[in-house]
């Protein structure tokens, strides 16, 4: 039976025909083309020029943008019917492998998962075109971060950072911006996430476990006091691993413990300050274990802005006021400007200033500043100072040590010099004397010919390409034939019909004129 659907035409069901070959669905009542160029399930199949069977027609791939051919038998990457290969889905392609490399990094380790989520999130970025113009590294790195800022993962940016060796200024920037574009609200960072990871790095043996429980306390107290609000993680991390460290014995300094976190030493000088401005901070360590205070502290910001005044309300600025006495009182502290209540500790106090100030040596030293003015002074006062005479009076045992240990660091240059002495020739080194050239001096010439072959032979005739009998036979000079021109002009007489006076036509021959001379 034959399929049956409605018609607009007839207004009813009526009987279709299905036309595979044309993929057309025609209506057996009216004749209405209801469908056409409809998708068909069927395979045909077709012969190459080498004689084998390749399917017809095109495919098309739920990730991709445009219809592509159907690749042959061990053909290459599919092509676009427009030709050449897709630019959108070369890029993300190359963007999953850039992603994939970067993940395998041993700095960053991430999963499985975390890759394809990193891989969506950067076929997003290029949907929204934000691949264009940035580095193809930024990008991928940056929807990695977005993975780990998800999942709360111990990674920070600049461990991609490091990993693609780029700025991380950069590389903050692009993620900051794919964000946005994005619009994904990302959690915000807590410092407890990489605490474990920094303690194992600073190797406190058995007791990693209680320094970075300790750790996370003082995060915790941080966070509480307002010190953690506004500040990257890296620091409050950096000042928490210091306390925590001191707590159980280890003497752990801010420069190893900046190297390991990768901060600044003063970051962590001014976190531990915050922190001193705090109630918990006049705790006992037992006391810091088993009592939480409930209050919380100011924000740091609270202690340290300090209001002044409006530039036209005329009130002084205290910060630029002048104390109009700024003496200060004998044994007066010169921070509170306080005496001091120990009148037993001042004595002593000035009683070893002046021992130093009487000391003979001290008067000696003083006595030498500021004396050498010119070089023409006489310095022979200096010859009796002690430091000087200890400087010089070397013993034969240190001189011997001394140049045992120049010779040790200097052995490379020292055989060097030595094999270029052996190549050098051992007389003496002949000096090239140098011959100065005379100008020679041209015979005066009666004529521009006469100079012209002077000058010609005071010209060495080494060239093969110059034919210099040629050369000789333009200067040879036929005074009688010179005589005869001269003689030819003087007889010309004046021209009425020339401008000048003068015309071409010679006067009438004398008896004695040669009439070979009519040619001239």
């Amino acid at each position: 039976m034959a399929p049956r659907r409605f018609c607009h035409t007839c207004n009813q069901n009526t009987e279709v025909e299905h036309d595979d070959a044309m993929g057309h669905v025609v209506c057996t009542g009216c004749g209405e083309v209801m469908e056409q160029n409809t998708i068909v399930s069927e395979v045909g199949f077709m012969e190459n020029s080498k004689g084998a069977a390749m399917a017809e027609g095109f495919s098309m791939g739920k990730d991709k943008a445009r219809v592509t051919r159907k690749a042959a038998p061990g053909a290459g990457n599919q092509r676009s019917m427009l030709g050449g290969a897709e630019s959108r889905e070369t890029t993300i392609a190359n963007g999953h492998k850039r992603i994939q490399d970067i993940s395998f990094q041993p700095q960053i380790k991430m999963r499985g998962r975390q890759i394809e989520q990193a891989q969506r999130i950067f076929n997003l970025a290029v949907s929204a075109n934000f691949t264009k113009g940035r580095k193809l590294n930024n990008v991928a790195a940056a929807c990695l971060y977005i993975v780990a800022r998800t999942d709360k993962t111990a990674h920070m940016l600049i461990d991609f950072a490091d990993a693609l060796s780029t700025n991380v200024y950069q590389l903050g920037a692009a993620f900051m911006k794919l964000v946005r574009i994005l619009g994904m609200d990302l959690p915000i960072v807590d410092p407890s996430l990489y605490i474990s990871r920094f303690a194992a790095r600073l190797e406190f043996e058995e007791l990693t476990t209680e320094v970075t429980k300790e750790a996370n306390r003082m995060v915790q107290r941080l966070n509480r006091d307002w010190i953690q609000q506004g500040r990257r993680p890296a620091g409050i991390c950096a000042a928490a691993l210091f306390i925590a460290a001191r707590m159980h014995g280890f003497n752990r300094t801010k420069k190893e413990i900046a190297q390991v976190v990768k901060i600044c030493e003063a970051t962590v000088q001014k976190r531990l300050r915050e922190f001193t401005e705090t109630p918990s901070a006049n705790l006992t360590v037992e006391q810091f274990g088993a009592i939480w205070l409930p209050q919380s502290a100011n924000p740091p910001a609270f202690g340290t802005v300090t209001k002044r005044p409006a530039p036209d309300s005329g009130e002084p600025d205290p910060e630029l006021e002048v104390d109009p006495n700024p003496e200060v009182e004998t044994g007066a502290d010169p921070k509170t400007n306080e005496s001091n209540d120990n009148p037993a500790e001042e004595a002593a106090l000035i009683a070893e200033m002046t021992d130093v100030l009487e000391n003979p040596h001290t008067i000696s030293v003083g006595g030498l500043q500021n004396t050498v003015e010119n070089e023409d002074e006489d310095l022979t006062h200096l010859d009796d100072d002690p430091e000087i005479q200890i400087m010089l009076d070397v013993t034969q045992e240190e001189i011997d040590l001394k140049e045992g240990l120049w010779i040790t660091e200097n052995s490379d240059w020292i055989r060097r010099a030595e094999e270029k002495a052996k190549k050098a020739p051992t007389g003496p080194k002949a000096k090239r004397k140098k011959t100065k050239q005379m100008k020679k001096t041209l015979p005066v010439a009666n004529s521009p010919a006469e100079a012209a072959r002077n000058f010609l032979d005071a010209k060495p005739r080494t060239s093969s390409k110059i034919n210099y009998a040629a050369i000789d036979d333009l200067f040879k000079l036929d005074l009688d034939d010179i005589e005869r021109r001269q003689a030819s002009i003087g007889k010309m007489v004046p021209s009425a019909n020339s401008v000048t006076g003068f015309g071409r036509q010679a006067a009438q021959p004398d008896d004695d004129y040669d009439e070979d001379l009519d040619e001239y």
